[in-house]
């Protein structure tokens, strides 16, 4: 699905990417594979990525209806694993599925004002039918909302393409924007984000047939992470005027442990409205945003010393209400309802409006950040895309409330009231692009496996995929259950031993209210030093409904989806909590196992003689998929 030749090389020369450097012990030397399979070790199968090299930030994803083309470009370094010579990599494809990735860089570091980066932007047609790239030049480093912003070293530039992607010319006008807005103290000003947004050209009085937005991500230092909001001439895409800050929420601005923390920078920030499917006059607008400088319980996370960590970041969606100043002619977005778009390591995320689908499509960058220098290097590449997920409001009406928390508690939902005391309740949700799914289902060595409805603990044969049904690290899982009131526990287990010692564990605790993945670690004393294996958790609620015509009240099934392909995981829970995470120690499988447990039974989480009401209701298993 992804091919890729690769030649030539570059000469630019960046600084390296600040990471944890750990020496990988002997002892663990001789267990990894030879020279010629290490590149191969954990790399994917039906995610996109180049075939050598560091890639971060996807970029510039677009269609292109004259050729049927969509367009998804990737910060790329192609000249080694680690963070430099950042170049745009670039990947075509006619269906969304299967991609064709250049062999070359599309834009590389070579003039004056982007000679130390081609960072992260945005594609859009123009009227005079050119593909344009509007990207963020780099001319000085480093460049970090820690330290002071050196006015000009982040500018705007673009490129065209006159021949339908043939071939791409940078503007003699570039830079088309010097810099941040004079009199600012920014902590960042990158990332160009350009398309319509008739909600924000309503606000401003303007015609929304004739008008582009753009937004560069940033900050203002001390204040506010922000984007800085722009109105495109659609006739011009050189001309961008500045209108002001489009969010100002306060530093770290974090309502609950349902909507994170936005950090103290913002990163390729996106804006897009959606509508609700059944309500076309309820519509509501978001932002999607990398947040820099995030807290970890009332502390800023550093980087630990003792091996790979993440950085102090995440990946976040908020949504309000544009409003316009009057007396300033600008406009600002409130802050409503937000939360995590994926709480593992994707970030960075990515979208466009597809035409075809008229689905919101977003990509996200998987990072390798779990993973220690010396084993990266040994691979000779690092960090992935996502696959490419379609975006939606999910609405559920006739909710009354929660497993624990108070409705009115959880930020990340929008409550509205209905009858009865009861509300609809609406979010963002997310899942991989359909037609992906559908392809990679109907793969030629693809096998499906069925488990049926059963009572957890009672019939054993009936709770495991065995390890016949789970040959392969390429898989797709979906499943659901219902959890009974006395349910403490509930979830399922990868074995990676044959006695499951070693497992990847998606666990779900309903009185905690949280969603936790349980990764296994290296069979090797100190393993941590090199592979980072902590759990990835969320915060997830099911919610309790009420039939309006008969007044019974029943919660939500536990519906989890998931995806491996190799060393990547990405899981979705009832469509609104996503996690992405990398699986380095998982390279056996011995089958997969369900259970549950309630307040009254073992604190063993590995159960089979489970006596509560909590059921599978079924269970679909694709193995093989992908290959």
């Amino acid at each position: 699905m992804i091919s890729t030749s690769m030649s030539g090389e570059t000469s630019h020369s960046l600084a390296s990417y600040s990471s944890t450097r750990v020496t990988t012990p002997e002892g663990f030397k001789a267990e990894t594979p030879s020279l010629a399979q290490k590149s191969m070790r954990w790399r994917s199968s039906f995610h996109l990525m180049p075939q050598r090299g560091w890639m971060n930030d996807p970029c510039a994803p677009g269609y292109d209806p004259s050729t049927e083309l969509y367009y998804v470009s990737f910060q790329w370094n192609p000249n080694g694993p680690d963070w430099g010579d950042i170049a745009w990599g670039t990947a075509t494809s006619h269906d969304l599925i299967s991609w064709k990735v250049d062999d070359q860089p599309v834009l590389s570091p070579d003039k004056s004002y982007d000679y130390k980066g081609v960072f992260t932007g945005c594609f859009v047609k123009a009227q005079d039918e050119t593909l344009n790239y509007i990207y963020t030049s780099v001319s000085a480093l480093p460049i970090h909302h820690t330290i002071p912003h050196k006015r000009g070293c982040e500018t705007l530039s673009i490129a065209t393409s006159s021949d339908q992607g043939k071939t791409w010319y940078k503007s003699d006008k570039n830079p088309i924007l010097p810099g941040e807005p004079s009199g600012l103290d920014v902590t960042g000003w990158r990332d160009p984000f350009c398309a319509p947004w008739p909600n924000m050209s309503k606000t401003l009085g303007l015609e929304s047939k004739e008008s582009l937005f753009g937004i560069i991500s940033g900050g203002i230092r001390d204040i506010t992470p922000t984007s800085f909001l722009y109105k495109v001439d659609p006739k011009n895409l050189s001309d961008w005027k500045y209108i002001g800050p489009l969010a100002n929420l306060g530093l770290n601005f974090r309502l609950s442990r349902w909507s994170g923390d936005l950090g103290k920078n913002w990163e390729v920030t996106n804006f897009l409205s959606l509508h609700d499917e059944n309500d076309p006059n309820s519509t509501f607008d978001f932002l999607i945003m990398g947040a820099e400088g995030c807290l970890e319980d009332g502390l800023e996370e550093s980087p630990s010393s003792a091996g790979p960590s993440h950085p102090s970041r995440g990946q976040l969606w908020m949504s309000g209400n544009l409003r316009k100043d009057e007396a300033t002619g600008s406009a600002s977005i409130s802050y409503d309802f937000g939360g995590h778009l994926d709480h593992g390591c994707l970030y960075a995320a990515n979208s466009f409006f597809d035409p075809r689908s008229q689905k919101h499509i977003v990509w996200g960058w998987i990072t390798e950040e779990d993973l220690c220098d010396d084993l990266r290097h040994q691979q000779g590449w690092s960090g992935m895309l996502s696959m490419p997920r379609q975006l939606y409001l999910q609405t559920l009406h006739n909710v009354v409330g929660s497993l624990v928390s108070d409705l009115s508690s959880i930020t990340s939902v929008k409550l509205q009231s209905e009858a009865d005391g009861a509300f609809a309740i609406q979010t963002l949700a997310s899942e991989p692009y359909q037609p992906l799914i559908q392809h990679l289902r109907s793969s030629l060595d693809a096998q499906l496996t069925h488990l049926g409805r059963s009572s957890l603990g009672v019939s054993v044969n009936q709770l495991e995929f065995s390890p016949e049904n789970l040959q392969s690290k390429h898989w797709e899982l979906e499943c659901s259950f219902k959890v009974s009131k006395t349910c403490s526990k509930v979830g399922l287990s990868i074995g990676h031993s044959r006695g499951y010692e070693n497992a990847t564990l998606m666990i779900f605790e309903p009185q905690n209210e949280t969603f936790t993945i349980s990764r296994p670690s290296l069979s090797t004393s100190d393993s941590s030093l090199w592979i980072r294996s902590s759990p990835e958790a969320a915060p997830h609620t099911l919610f309790t409904v009420r039939n309006p015509s008969s007044g019974e009240e029943y919660t939500e099934t536990l519906d989890i989806r998931a995806w491996r392909d190799n060393s990547v995981l990405e899981v979705f829970v009832n469509g609104r909590t996503a996690i992405s995470t990398r699986l380095y120690a998982a390279e056996e499988t011995f089958g997969m196992r369900f259970f549950a447990e309630d307040e009254a039974s073992s604190t063993e989480v590995l159960r089979t003689s489970h006596t509560g009401s909590t059921e599978l209701q079924f269970a679909n298993l694709w193995d093989g998929i992908g290959n």
